[in-house]
């Protein structure tokens, strides 16, 4: 997915940084997800709400941008 802004370039590499599946990447972009920094103002139980999957795997999710 391309960009006209680089500002909004750079945080989607954010989320492509991610160690988690090529499928949650897109689904979190997809779902308006552009950085680490949102996705971690979420609770488990909302980003799995948000995003349509188990908590464990938003629990993943949550770790991952931790990092």
């Amino acid at each position: 997915m391309t960009y006209v802004s680089s500002r909004y370039e750079v945080r989607e590499n954010e989320i492509a940084d991610m160690a988690v599946s090529e499928g949650l990447k897109e689904a979190l972009v997809k779902c308006g997800f552009i950085d680490r920094h949102q996705i971690l103002s979420y609770t488990t139980g909302e980003l799995a709400s948000i995003l349509e999957i188990d908590q464990y795997v938003a629990k993943l999710i949550l770790e991952a941008a931790k990092l």
